[in-house]
């Protein structure tokens, strides 16, 4: 039998501790969640892509003929890649906001989001950096192979 050990390791950090670029990005994400489109479940997330200079943002989009919608770091990746089709994406910052309760929530990117954040990666040959930003602290993850080590490879 084999057995394999997979860890993932994250940086938590407070807004102050960030560099202002990073802050920069999430104050975009934070803009975006404006432009989400979530009757369904009342959640609403904004991305914010940076790549070679730019930013570039997304929001999550519902549809009533589920799963018709897309997620907001989807959204912003397309985007950012059909834009900048020669520039590395070198982060990503994501915000959410739970409209029913009236609140920041925490949101991770989906197995699907993971997979595409994931594909990018491959594509082009460097780590793009996750910041996960919520009311109290920011999360930083160094690549999306940390949120998907087992991920789809053909």
């Amino acid at each position: 039998m084999k057995e394999i050990d997979s860890t993932a390791k994250m940086q938590v950090v407070t807004y102050p501790e960030l560099s202002d670029k990073d802050m920069a990005l999430i104050d975009k994400a934070k803009e975006a969640v404006k432009g989400a489109y979530a009757p369904y479940s009342n959640f609403c997330v904004g991305a914010a892509v940076s790549c070679g200079g730019n930013i570039v943002i997304g929001s999550n989009q519902e549809n009533e003929a589920f799963p018709s919608g897309m997620c907001a770091e989807r959204v912003a990746l397309y985007s950012a890649s059909a834009q900048y089709p020669a520039q590395k994406i070198e982060a990503i910052a994501i915000s959410a906001y739970n409209s029913a309760k009236k609140s920041e929530a925490v949101a991770f990117p989906c197995g699907a989001c993971r997979q595409v954040l994931l594909e990018y990666e491959k594509r082009q040959d460097s780590p793009i950096r996750i910041i996960i930003a919520s009311k109290e602290e920011v999360s930083i993850i160094e690549g999306a192979k940390t949120l998907l080590p087992f991920s789809f490879n053909m």
